[in-house]
C-alpha cells in the first residue's frame, strides 16, 4: 500500500519545484554507477591481502568530520638507495573509478623514493558515503586524510598530486588551500559542478530548461549538503601558485577543452597545458596509464625537473627609423 501511495505522489509531481521528479534528477547528478571500478578493486584484493603481499604498507580507514569513512592505502618509499622519502605522491582517481586503478603507478613511485597515498573518494570504492559532490566534500576529505597521515609522521609533508577528472578538479581545489602541495598533474579536470551536472543529465533530460535545471541543481546541493555554485575549479586555480601540468584528453566524460583552457588561464603559478587528441594518441595514453608508467613519469618529472615550458620568443627588434 505504501508503494502505491508513493507512486501516486510521484505521478502527481508535475513540476520540478516539488515532488519526487526533482529528487530523481538530483540523484542522477549525485549518484554514479561504480560497479565496473568495484570489480577492478575486488580483483586487486583487500587491503589485508595487499599488505601480506607487501604491495602496500598500511590500510587505514579514516573518519572525516561528518562521519564519512575514507579507505586509504599507503605505500612507504622503497628507493634503491635507502634514505628519507623525497616527498609524498598523492594519487586521486577519477569519477566512477577507485584507488585500485593507480596501484601500479603507486608502486613505481614508491620505488622512485616517494611515499604514496591512494584513497577512495566518498561514494567510491571501499569508502562509504552516498553522494558525489564534485570536489566540495572531496577536497575537505583529502585535507583531513593528509592532515592525519602527515600529523602522525606516516608520510612526507611535501606533496605532488595527480588526479583524473573528479580527482583532477579536487587536486586543484586542494592545492588552493594547502601550501604543502608542491606540484599538480591534472588529467582532464572540469570547471565546476553545474557544467558537470548538465553533462550527467544530458542523457536523462536533454531538453531540460535552465530554470528547471537550477531547481534540480539546488536540490542536489540540499541532499548532499554542499553549494554547487561554489565548486569552481577555475576560481580555485587563481589561488594555486605551485607548478600545474594540465593534460586534457578530449573524450574523457565529454569534458570540453574549454574547461582546461579556463583553468590554465586562471592558474597563478607556473603552468603548462597539453592536449591529447582523440584517436591513437588517446588510446596510447589510456594504455600507458593502465600499465602504470605514465603517472609516475609525469609526477617524477614535475618534482625533479619542473615544467617543460619553453622560454618566450624574444620580441622582434624595432624597425629602423626612416632615413637612418
Amino acid at each position: 500500500m505504501r508503494k502505491i501511495t508513493w507512486l501516486v505522489v510521484c505521478l502527481g509531481a508535475l513540476s520540478f519545484g516539488t515532488g519526487c521528479e526533482t529528487d530523481y534528477y538530483a540523484k542522477q547528478v549525485l549518484m554514479h554507477d561504480t560497479a565496473q571500478g568495484g570489480l577492478a578493486l575486488d580483483l586487486t584484493g583487500s587491503g589485508a591481502m595487499l599488505i601480506d603481499q607487501k604491495r602496500i604498507d598500511l590500510n587505514p580507514r579514516l573518519a572525516m568530520t561528518d562521519g564519512t569513512e575514507i579507505d586509504v592505502w599507503v605505500i612507504k618509499a622503497r628507493p634503491d638507495t635507502p634514505g628519507p622519502a623525497r616527498a609524498t605522491a598523492l594519487l586521486l582517481h577519477g569519477l566512477k573509478e577507485n584507488k585500485a586503478k593507480y596501484l601500479g603507478a603507486g608502486e613505481r613511485l614508491a620505488a622512485m623514493g616517494y611515499d604514496v597515498v591512494l584513497l577512495d573518494f566518498r561514494a567510491h570504492g571501499r569508502s562509504n558515503g552516498e553522494y558525489v559532490t564534485y570536489g566540495a566534500h572531496e577536497t575537505k576529505d583529502v585535507k583531513e586524510v593528509m592532515d592525519q597521515l602527515i600529523g602522525a609522521g606516516t608520510v612526507h609533508g611535501d606533496m605532488y598530486v595527480f588526479g583524473a577528472t573528479l580527482g583532477a578538479a579536487t587536486a586543484v581545489r586542494y592545492a588552493a588551500i594547502d601550501p604543502r602541495v608542491k606540484g599538480i598533474v591534472a588529467l582532464t579536470p572540469y570547471k565546476d559542478a553545474p557544467s558537470m551536472a548538465r553533462r550527467v543529465l544530458f542523457g536523462a533530460a536533454p531538453a531540460m530548461g535552465e530554470e528547471d535545471f537550477q531547481i534540480v541543481l539546488a536540490r542536489a546541493g540540499q541532499l548532499a549538503d554542499f553549494d554547487p555554485q561554489t565548486t569552481s575549479t577555475v576560481e580555485a586555480a587563481r589561488k594555486v601558485t605551485c607548478p600545474l601540468l594540465l593534460v586534457h584528453a578530449i573524450l574523457d566524460l565529454g569534458i570540453p577543452i574549454e574547461d582546461s583552457q579556463a583553468i590554465y588561464a586562471a592558474a597563478a603559478g607556473p603552468k603548462e597545458l597539453q592536449v591529447v587528441t582523440p584517436g591513437p594518441e588517446q588510446i596510447l595514453l589510456a594504455s600507458q596509464i593502465a600499465l602504470g608508467g605514465w603517472v609516475p613519469e609525469k609526477l617524477n618529472q614535475l618534482a625533479t625537473k619542473g615544467l617543460a615550458i619553453e622560454p618566450p620568443a624574444p620580441a622582434p627588434a624595432p624597425a629602423p627609423a626612416a632615413g637612418t
